[in-house]
């Protein structure tokens, strides 16, 4: 089976250290509190060139933590892309500000010309979302956010490593935001950190941080849960579903987390975060760290194939850079439903990322309560009905990539 997503990036070694802390008495004290939160933060700091790296329970508790130390009011209003996430909008809108949607481009990044006609004297935010790891127009969103005074956040969840002019993203704007979830470029299952060089909005990110509450023992334990789970289920599931059957009951049984909850998608809150980063997910996390060139690498090489052999003229392809590196590589079709589920007939799952203008879109998505005002990013609702993801993740081989291509070539 090919997968998209479904915690692409486990190795063993994340496995055997999350069953460590699941079964070896004395490494439980060290699941909450512990060094490996500090070195993940020095390996931040270095990495970026930046004074200050603060890390998170989770990349949607970062950006919550970015938009507070801001010092935003009531009212104040944060201008973010439509096509995104609707962790982004919670964040925004449980720090206490206002969310106002900015029409896209081809490319699935913010319109610089819609960006000019949503600002008001209200705006005080420019989040900056990278779609996917494709670059955003960050010379020209930069100026528009210096003439009209917006504080800037780079929204990273789907690069590290990516680079705009030779410099790395995430280092343009006053915060960088990083996640760290289950299908992102490193994964510890859950986790999420902010780099700024700002001593001022440092202060106050370190502060909040401060005041956060430790992850709760279970919300630990479900993460930890994830890689031994996930790597087997995965291994077993075309075998009489047992993988499938499995991974499933996990779930339902609260043994696994999940990445978004029933009531984020309606925009209520749950009780296990903001919350700190802990220790034991922060070591899974280093493991990964140290593959961070490998995989990047190995994206850039699927990404190409991908690129050279995709023919079909009724397909948009991204136009990447050298210097860019894809969480997925999203392609624009006619009918992504129909392909993907031809796809699935092929044990390939191909990614829906994003098919709504606020994603995920199922029965439990309360687009209203996101602050979305219907057709006021008609071209984001238009290319969400058409973008579809091809997975590049380090599990996928030159050959899936070709037989990928193939499928597409021929049914498009």
């Amino acid at each position: 089976m090919i997968f998209t997503g479904f915690h692409p990036n486990i190795y063993k070694k994340d496995v055997s250290t999350a069953l460590s802390f699941l079964f070896l008495p004395w490494k439980w004290s060290q699941l909450k509190k512990g060094n490996n939160i500090i070195q993940v933060e020095n390996w931040l700091q270095n990495y970026f060139s930046v004074k200050y790296a603060i890390t998170f329970d989770s990349g949607r508790t970062a950006l919550q933590k970015a938009i507070e130390a801001t010092d935003i009011k009531y009212g104040d209003e944060v201008l973010v892309q439509a096509y995104t996430c609707l962790v982004v909008s919670n964040a925004i809108n449980w720090a206490g500000a206002k969310p106002v949607y900015v029409d896209i481009n081809e490319d699935l990044n913010m319109s610089v010309e819609d960006l000019k006609k949503k600002i008001t004297p209200k705006s005080k935010i420019l989040i900056i979302q990278h779609t996917f790891g494709k670059a955003a127009d960050l010379e020209n969103l930069l100026q528009i956010a210096k003439e009209n005074n917006l504080i800037v956040i780079e929204d990273c969840a789907h690069t590290i490593g990516g680079k705009y002019q030779d410099k790395l993203i995430g280092t343009w704007g006053d915060i960088g935001m990083f996640s760290f979830g289950t299908d992102k470029v490193i994964s510890s299952s859950r986790g999420g950190a902010l780099i700024t060089n700002n001593d001022k909005i440092a202060e106050k990110i370190m502060l909040l941080n401060k005041k956060l509450p430790e992850s709760s023992t279970k919300t630990i334990l479900q993460n930890l849960c994830n890689f031994p789970i996930f790597y087997i289920g995965k291994a077993l599931y075309d075998v009489a579903n047992l993988g499938k059957l499995g991974l499933s009951l996990a779930q339902k049984m609260g043994i696994t987390g999940k990445i978004i909850y029933k009531e984020e998608k309606s925009c209520h809150k749950l009780n296990f975060y903001p919350a700190k980063y802990p220790n034991s997910l922060a070591k899974i996390l280093l493991n990964q760290l140290q593959k961070l060139e490998q995989m990047n690498k190995h994206r850039q090489e699927i990404s190409e194939i991908y690129d050279k052999m995709l023919v079909a003229k009724n397909i948009q392809k991204p136009q990447i850079s050298n210097d860019e590196i894809l969480l997925r590589y999203t392609i624009l079709v006619d009918n992504p439903k129909n392909l993907i589920q031809l796809a699935k007939k092929k044990r390939i799952i191909l990614g829906n990322w994003y098919d709504s203008v606020i994603a995920p879109n199922d029965k439990y998505l309360d687009i209203e309560r996101t602050g979305y005002i219907k057709n006021s990013c008609p071209k984001a609702e238009y290319l969400a009905t058409r973008s579809i993801n091809l997975p590049i993740n380090k599990d996928i081989t030159y050959t899936q990539a070709k037989l990928i291509v193939e499928l597409i070539n021929n049914n498009v």
